[in-house]
């Protein structure tokens, strides 16, 4: 036993993932701002922005997921009492963010060029270049984000996180607001204004977080940007040995949803707009577990510093119960009010809407059935990842999300015939499939650590990265 009481550990689970969460549900706001505010243009607007704007997010997620690794170097240096340590490991993974920032905004420029050949309308790859264009000039400020929010998430720091986003929120929306339809002496850019105003916020967020951390007493004190003189080759190759398989992760799930949305779309508008109305509010309730994942990580690989295998196994079990309740008492929202949550996108008392609300419900249902897996999976995948656990559980990502998810999703739509709740059932099992051996995994190779059966797993999770610059 560790000697701590459940308690202790549920509070610090809870002081992470709290803030965490709410800072996640106002990023998902600001790509609704976005939407909300481009729909006004027209329908071809929101189209284009939307397509576009969706590859560039994947993108991105890609370059996040890579430097968020960080949070498990600064929570095992920390928890090994080695705090002379955490400036460095926080200056690699701004270099790391660096390195994905250029290239990925570069890519951002040729979305348009990429999606043609697949038989996109020219003009709505047109308009939705105008977007993405001024959009790429947030992807390197957001990765540079997302190296600091690792950090101050590992020092249970996550608060201010949760201020500066929502701050960004209420500026964002006058911002894009004049930058789109014009005034102040500013003239309507359109498409391009909600990229700029996205820009502008980002930017703002970045410095805004890199400010506290310069200055915040138990921050400043690793002088983080004082330690970008030493670019350290040996761990810039861990943190992408490790971070490397974390965005191999995030883009198969990714394109998973993606997959989905193409592939609902061949059935027609109504089922693509089902599939929307639905995915909103799963997209809504998974950042919980996501939350709960990013703290799951920081916990375990704290308790692995401190030399606790028992209380760095407690701390992934304990989130993967967190989360299991929370995703079912979603099911059961999901299962009661199904009308009450489709009529957020849509009017129930319209005719032409019928079609689609009647797929809506059944989709609801799906979606309480894998409410569990959903957040299983998320939380899974980052409890390894606090034992630095990344490359099998890309390779569980890749047989459960497109083998079992979109594979068998195709098979039960297609060739059996069920349309497209038969993709959603394919989406269930696809993770149901992931989320149960990832599941298994951690329960694995946290058991053997915690009863001293596999010494050498502690011994390679416990060993610290030399942070000598080169």
């Amino acid at each position: 036993m560790t000697g701590r009481p459940l308690s202790f550990e549920l509070k610090q689970t809870l002081i992470i993932a709290a803030p965490l969460a709410g800072a996640y549900m106002a990023e998902v706001a600001m790509i609704m701002i976005d939407h909300i505010m481009v729909g006004r243009l027209g329908s071809l607007e929101l189209a284009a922005a939307g397509l576009l704007g969706d590859v560039a997010l994947e993108l991105l997620l890609f370059g996040t997921a890579v430097v968020s690794i960080v949070g498990v170097l600064v929570a095992h240096s920390r928890g090994a009492e080695t705090p002379h340590e955490i400036g460095h490991h926080v200056a690699q993974g701004l270099w790391a963010a660096f390195i994905l920032g250029v290239p990925i905004t570069i890519l951002c420029w040729f979305i348009g060029d990429i999606l043609a050949p697949t038989g996109q309308a020219p003009r709505v790859i047109e308009v939705g270049r105008l977007y993405v264009e001024t959009l790429s000039w947030s992807i390197l400020p957001g990765t540079l984000f997302i190296a600091l929010r690792a950090y101050t998430s590992a020092m249970s720091r996550a608060m201010p996180v949760l201020v500066i986003t929502v701050l960004a929120v209420i500026v964002k929306i006058p911002v894009t607001y004049v930058l789109v339809f014009g005034d102040f002496g500013i003239p309507a850019l359109g498409v391009a204004g909600a990229g700029w105003a996205t820009t502008i916020v980002t930017w703002g967020m970045f410095i805004a977080l890199a400010g506290y951390v310069t200055t915040a007493p138990g921050l400043r004190e690793h002088q983080v940007f004082s330690h970008l003189r030493e670019f350290d080759l040996k761990e810039m190759i861990e943190i992408f040995r490790l971070g490397l398989p974390i965005g191999g992760i995030a883009m198969l799930e990714g394109g998973m949803f993606m997959a989905m949305v193409i592939l609902m779309g061949v059935f027609s508008a109504d089922a693509l707009a089902a599939n929307q109305a639905v995915m909103g509010w799963t997209s809504l309730t998974f950042v919980v577990s996501l939350a709960l994942g990013e703290a799951a990580g920081i916990r375990v690989a704290h308790e692995l510093g401190a030399k606790r295998p028992q209380g760095a196994r407690r701390a992934g079990l304990l989130a993967v119960g967190l989360g299991g309740l929370v995703m079912c008492c979603t099911a059961v929202v999901f299962i009661l009010m199904p009308r009450l949550l489709t009529s957020a996108f849509l009017d129930l008392e319209v005719a032409e809407n019928g079609p689609v609300v009647d797929l809506a419900m059944t989709l609801f249902f799906i979606a309480a059935v894998f409410q569990f897996s959903d957040g299983l999976q998320a939380i899974a995948t980052r409890a390894l990842r606090g034992m630095r656990d990344t490359l099998v559980p890309m390779w569980i990502a890749s047989l459960g999300y497109w083998v079992f998810g979109i594979g068998g999703g195709w098979f039960l739509a297609f060739p059996i015939g069920f349309g497209p709740e038969g993709l959603w059932w394919g989406l269930a099992g696809g993770l149901t499939v992931t989320g149960t051996l990832l599941l298994w995994r951690f329960n694995r190779l946290s058991k053997a650590v915690a009863d001293g059966e596999r010494p050498e797993l502690l011994d390679a999770v416990a060993d610290p990265i030399p942070n000598k610059g080169v």
